[in-house]
């Protein structure tokens, strides 16, 4: 029993660290593919505050877009909350939709332009 206990902790473990790459990964996907959509005058940043920090310079555009998610995976690397671990499963599942739209808009603006 002890051995089955063990792997499946492993098997969590796993599955947080592979969440926290993907959360990682997907905001400075979405960070990219946001700048790149805006120069292209494709879309507009819905987030306000986002939206005024690309105004006001777009190095602080990324820093939020790439801080706000890696303070998140800093603080679930530390406490191994369970909820913190949910939490960074779910903010993964949104910039998951998050990049699916932005590749839609990629794949109707090229086919546009």
């Amino acid at each position: 029993m002890q051995a089955r206990t063990s792997m499946s902790v492993s098997n969590i473990k796993s599955r947080n660290a592979i969440a926290k790459w993907l959360l990682l990964v997907l905001s400075v996907f979405d960070a990219i593919a946001t700048d790149a959509g805006i120069r292209l005058h494709v879309i507009q940043e819905a987030n306000p505050f986002a939206a005024l920090l690309y105004e006001t310079h777009p190095a602080l555009f990324y820093g939020y877009k790439i801080v706000l998610p890696s303070l998140l995976l800093l603080m679930g690397g530390r406490t191994g909350s369970m909820l913190l671990s949910r939490l960074i499963l779910f903010a993964a599942a949104v910039y998951a939709l998050l990049a699916a739209y932005h590749l839609v808009w990629i794949v109707l603006a090229a086919g546009a332009g």
